[in-house]
């Protein structure tokens, strides 16, 4: 029984479906596509001259996006396909004149409905097409001896199994005008023009291909890697350089050939790298794929694998200079790639800050769901990006691309990075290369000017100034996290590995305040100027005068690292006895020792609101940290585990390591992240990451005005003026207003 209209119009979406899978992604129908010879998959099918009148030549060229080289598909009948130039759609790809004799040329045709205007498409194992005219079976498209170079000739000849001058790859590419998606429209057709360059100015560099096996980050993997080495490069300066997940595809070399003649990139290598396979030691199976793994992880180590193992290699393998700075870097990728090229400059923007993303998977296989919300709370970055998506992109058990990356789009307009974002009218990673140049363009434009940071998000701004970065206090020390400042603005901190207390003054300068500091973790002004002590190694919590000498022991067997010392009098400790597995929550005064309360079970910050009626207590080992009501007697009660943080990927846990409040109302915490900043009600709102990655372990402010946040991270100190203010023990009572969402 023949099939009807309807279900071959199924047949046909089907069949379309798996021409775009035969790319190097999957997709949907895009409506147009790049026709490419599997024996020149550098050059594509093209109409010669762009001409549009009956007889016009039609042979393969270089890809240069122009409709020309562009070609619908539709169903035709009796289960063929009517091949149409993207720029004269009146006209068909024929076989001239309806020849059947091999060398019979390949034109355009007005379309009539002959058979020889019509086509079948039998797929081939490599995901390539012979494409075969109806009126003749056992002949095919053919790529005339394979010939390398643009204007080759396209004939009709006996389509031999295993000749691969009859075989077509059938790629989509960015497709028609269509009806928007969910009210989101396709973005209008891009401006961008190539610059003209006269005959000679582009010169040929060269790719060359290895295979990577020696990585320490990824151990036992194995992956090809190739590195495309310009012709105006002569080792007198470094390079710059374009890393690509995914691997090599032959149409990015004349591009990166035009680019660097026009000026619009630099000189630049190219480094293309496919994800890593652990080889199974077994025959008969598949090794472990580790695409996922290293694409979509939200960490640092796919950036660190690529600057740390990869550039090195291709550097000494190849003699080449190749640029240190982020700034000469850019990284692009699609679908997992694409979430991998942002992510590397996100987690490194030293490494890399120019990003190109198509189609970021970000959505939940290892994390990415929540880049839009770390993007809109992190402290942004020195970042340019171009992403697009597809208006039909994938959709599966870990979230729909479309809807995320338009989250993505809408994150780095809020945080005010500098970017681009184009929805298209296709499915998975449509447009890829035709974008490609202008992403390049864009996210290279003003080279060699930095790329800077957007003004962020508003509650960032409510507690960040502008030109007040953080800046470096002390570095070569071993262990340092306790800090406090006093009511001057000066800043005492325990030097561990010295054994001593030392001072910050307001001006920044270091000097030794308490020579014996009996080997105290954890500092606390209280209201008279003296200075409260805890040690978790000798169980003692001690008393300093102003200047600095020991005034007497206040408790003992409490072992703890930090200590919150009470307007009214009295010490918050958290800390355990001897013999205790875990910490508890003490008050200590007049001598004595109360356990208030036995979680959290790693206590690692106190602090009280300004309002002085809640105590903050964070939790080492949990994304939360605790708040408690104080009672007039210093008991607590309505203990809630209220504050949440975000925990980094890489870590099981928030790691918070020492808190304050500011006069405002925020609750700063340090944590792996950086210092986190939480609203009244709970939600961390912004991220504030120390230079190099430092993991803060104590916070304080100190200062003239109390504004300056110092982090102690263990073998240095920074600190950043902001707009807020610290509270001391002698702040008087200030009222807490709710905190703007």
């Amino acid at each position: 029984m023949m099939p009807n209209r309807l279900e071959r119009q199924v047949a046909a979406l089907i069949l379309l479906m798996a021409i775009s899978a035969a790319g190097r992604v999957d997709a949907e129908d895009w409506g147009a596509y790049a026709i490419v010879p599997a024996s020149a998959t550098n050059l594509t099918l093209e109409v010669v001259g762009a001409g549009s009148d009956e007889g016009a030549v039609v042979s393969i060229g270089r890809p240069n996006h122009a409709p020309a080289q562009k070609w619908t598909i539709t169903l035709g009948q009796k289960d063929t396909y009517v091949i149409r130039p993207a720029h004269a759609p009146r006209l068909v790809l024929a076989v001239a004149k309806g020849g059947t004799r091999m060398g019979t040329p390949i034109v355009l045709e007005a379309d009539r409905g002959e058979p020889w205007q019509r086509w079948s498409l039998s797929r081939n194992e490599d995901g390539s097409y012979c494409l075969i005219p109806a009126h003749v079976h056992g002949m095919g498209l053919d790529h005339l001896g394979g010939d390398p170079r643009p204007g080759a000739r396209i004939d009709l000849w006996e389509n031999r199994p295993g000749d691969r001058h009859l075989r077509w790859f059938v790629r989509p590419l960015a497709g028609s005008p269509a009806v928007a998606v969910g009210g989101v429209p396709e973005t209008p057709p891009s401006t961008y023009a190539p610059p003209e360059l006269r005959p000679g100015r582009i010169k040929p560099g060269r790719v060359e291909p290895f295979t990577f096996a020696a990585s320490a980050i990824y151990p036992g993997t194995t992956r090809q890697v190739h590195v495309f080495i310009p012709a105006q490069y002569d080792g007198s300066k470094p390079a710059c350089v374009s890393v690509k997940f995914d691997g090599y595809n032959a149409a990015e070399k004349p591009v990166l050939e035009a680019m660097i003649a026009a000026g619009e990139l630099p000189v630049t290598v190219g480094v293309f790298v496919r994800p890593g396979d652990l080889p199974s030691p077994v025959q008969g199976t598949m090794g472990r794929r580790n695409r996922c793994f290293e694409y979509d992880a939200v960490g640092d180590a796919n950036a660190r694998f690529l600057v740390d193992e990869v550039l090195p290699e291709v550097a000494r393998r190849f003699d080449l200079k190749l640029s240190a700075s982020g700034n000469d870097r850019s990284i692009a990728g699609g679908s997992s790639g694409g979430i991998a090229a942002f992510n590397a400059a996100f987690q490194r923007p030293d490494l890399f800050s120019r990003v190109y993303a198509n189609s970021g998977s970000f959505v939940a296989f290892r994390g990415g769901h929540e880049f839009p919300t770390l993007v809109r709370k992190f402290e942004p970055r020195p970042i340019r990006a171009y992403l697009t998506t597809g208006m039909r992109d994938m959709e599966n058990a870990a979230g729909d691309w479309f809807l995320l990356d338009l989250e993505m789009d809408k994150s780095l307009k809020f945080s005010g990075y500098d970017y681009r974002f184009r929805v298209i009218n296709g499915g998975h990673v449509a447009g890829y290369y035709d974008y490609f140049r202008e992403a390049m363009a864009y996210i290279w434009k003003d080279w060699p000017k930095p790329v800077e940071p957007g003004p962020g998000a508003p509650r960032f701004r409510d507690l960040i100034l502008p030109g007040e970065p953080w800046r470096l206090v002390a570095e070569g020390l071993r262990d340092v996290r306790a800090g406090a400042g006093n009511e001057r603005g000066e800043v005492m901190f325990v030097d561990g590995s010295a054994g001593v207390i030392r001072k910050i003054d307001v001006d920044g300068s270091i000097s030794e305040f308490i020579r014996d500091a009996g080997q105290a973790e954890g500092l606390s002004f209280g209201p008279r100027g003296e200075l409260y002590a805890v040690s978790g190694r000798t169980g003692k919590v001690m008393r300093f005068d102003g200047s600095g000498s020991r005034s007497g022991v206040v408790a003992d067997g409490l072992f703890a690292r930090h200590v919150l010392a009470m307007p009214e009098g009295g010490l918050f400790v958290a800390g355990r006895e001897s013999g205790e597995d875990h910490d508890s929550v003490w008050f200590v005064k007049d001598g004595r020792k109360t356990r208030v309360d036995s979680v959290p079970r790693s206590a690692s910050g106190l602090a009280y609101r300004p309002d002085r009626w809640l105590l903050a207590v964070a939790d080492a080992r949990s994304k939360w940290a605790y708040s408690y009501r104080i009672r007039p007697d210093s008991s607590l009660t309505d203990r809630e585990r209220f504050f949440w943080l975000h925990v980094p990927d890489w870590a099981d846990d928030s790691g918070a390591d020492g808190v304050c409040y500011a006069r405002e109302g925020q609750l700063l915490i340090a944590t792996r992240f950086g210092v986190q900043s939480c609203a009244d009600d709970g939600p961390s709102q912004v991220i504030l990451p120390l230079p190099g990655r430092s993991r803060p372990l104590g916070l304080c402010f100190g200062g003239r005005d109390h504004d300056m946040l110092y982090a102690l991270c263990g073998d240095r100190i920074y600190r950043r003026k902001l707009r807020v203010h610290g509270v001391r023990a002698t702040t008087p009572f200030t009222p807490v207003r709710a905190t703007p969402l």
